[in-house]
């Protein structure tokens, strides 16, 4: 059995035992109940399916936020996965819950803008052929003027960097990172 099977099977463990109540999960750990697998002849319902139905049943945005309080990050990039709607690692749980509402054409809270605009960013970014361009590019943005903005970018493209740098340093690391890394690849690629 692979990790990933391995993974799949925790989670459906993790999934069925939210769905139970709290004496349900008591009664089990105690020995005083079972779970039974039965097979039906009915269409089976992906838990996730189930999810979505509840999503687009609810009233209300606090409905919506309490049927997916109870998962994890995990599984709510297990269930971003599943259907499809992408994700970032440094998603935050808020974030994930945001993104699978809003996939199923429901509304929450506004994504703030300024993630938005860095995803700008690093779109432009990976558009740029030189890393001087992308050099200027960062220079010359006016959301990237602050060396707070530099850092926030940074840590929404996974850069790693170390907020005591200079200005100028963490500027050319993510412009290293972003353009340098696919520059680097493409030569690579072209070599072979």
């Amino acid at each position: 059995m692979s990790k990933k099977n391995v993974e799949e099977i925790f989670q459906l463990i993790l999934d069925t035992l939210k769905q139970l109540s709290e004496e349900q999960v008591e009664n089990l750990s105690s020995g005083s109940a079972t779970l039974k697998y039965t097979e039906t002849t009915t269409k089976k319902v992906h838990p996730y399916e189930e999810i979505r139905d509840k999503i687009q049943q609810a009233h209300s945005i606090s409905d919506i936020e309490q049927i997916l309080t109870t998962h994890t990050k995990k599984s709510l990039l297990s269930i971003s996965k599943y259907y499809q709607i992408p994700t970032k690692s440094s998603d935050t749980k808020a974030i994930l819950t945001n993104k699978i509402v809003t996939h199923f054409g429901k509304s929450t809270k506004k994504i703030p803008e300024e993630s938005t605009e860095f995803e700008n960013i690093q779109q432009q970014l990976e558009k740029i052929e030189t890393i001087k361009d992308g050099k200027t590019f960062i220079n010359n943005h006016a959301t990237l003027k602050t060396k707070v903005n530099l850092i926030k970018l940074a840590k929404s493209l996974n850069v790693y960097v170390d907020p005591n740098n200079k200005k100028k340093d963490i500027q050319s690391r993510i412009v290293e990172s972003i353009v340098g890394a696919r520059l680097r690849g493409k030569g690579i690629r072209e070599r072979v």
